[in-house]
C-alpha cells in the first residue's frame, strides 16, 4: 500500500492516488528529464529530444535509453514536453516542438520565435487517445544551430486520465 501524504485534510474517496481502485483510471505516470548532457540540435534539422534520466514510472512504460513511453493499456492521456535551448548565435530564430505517435507528427505542436543568444523554453501539452504499443516521442527543429540544455527545464511527462469504458 502506498503511502498518502497527511499535509492536507481529506476523505481517501475524494483523491485518486496509486492504487486507487474507485473509477477507471490506471497507475499509468512518468517523468523524464535530461540531466546529464547537452545535445547538439542542428538548424533547420529536426531531432528526437533526449530525455534520460527517469524520475518516476508507475508502470514501466518509459524507456530512458531510447526516449519512448509505450503506454500498456488504451486510454486517454495528457502528455507534456519542455527543451530549454541555447542557440549558437544571437538573433531571430523558432523552436518547433511536436509529439511523435509512431513516427508520425500528431497533436502537441508548438512553434515559438525567440530573439537574443539566452536560453529559450518551449512547452508543449496535448491530451491524445493511446493504444497499447504506441510508440511516444518527442521531436524539435530549431532555425538555427544550438543545444538542447542538460536541464530539469528539459522533461517529458504523460499521465492516464481516463480509460476505455467498454
Amino acid at each position: 500500500m502506498i503511502k498518502i501524504s497527511t499535509h492536507y485534510p481529506y476523505k481517501k474517496s475524494q483523491v485518486w492516488y496509486p492504487g486507487h481502485k474507485s473509477g477507471n483510471v490506471g497507475s499509468s505516470a512518468f517523468r523524464a528529464i535530461n540531466n546529464t548532457a547537452n545535445q547538439f540540435l542542428p538548424a533547420n534539422a529536426a531531432s528526437q529530444v533526449l530525455f534520460q534520466n527517469e524520475q518516476f514510472d508507475l508502470a514501466n512504460e518509459y524507456n530512458p535509453n531510447t526516449s519512448t513511453f509505450i503506454p500498456q493499456t488504451d486510454g486517454v492521456y495528457s502528455l507534456t514536453a519542455s527543451v530549454e535551448f541555447q542557440p549558437n548565435i544571437s538573433g531571430e530564430f523558432t523552436l518547433e516542438m511536436v509529439f511523435l505517435i509512431n513516427s508520425d507528427v500528431i497533436e502537441g505542436r508548438n512553434s515559438e520565435t525567440f530573439t537574443d543568444n539566452i536560453p529559450a523554453i518551449l512547452t508543449t501539452t496535448e491530451i491524445l487517445q493511446l493504444n497499447a504499443g504506441d510508440q511516444v516521442q518527442v521531436a524539435m527543429r530549431s532555425t538555427v544551430a544550438g543545444a538542447i540544455q542538460a536541464s530539469p527545464n528539459t522533461h517529458f511527462a504523460a499521465v492516464k486520465v481516463s480509460s476505455p469504458t467498454t
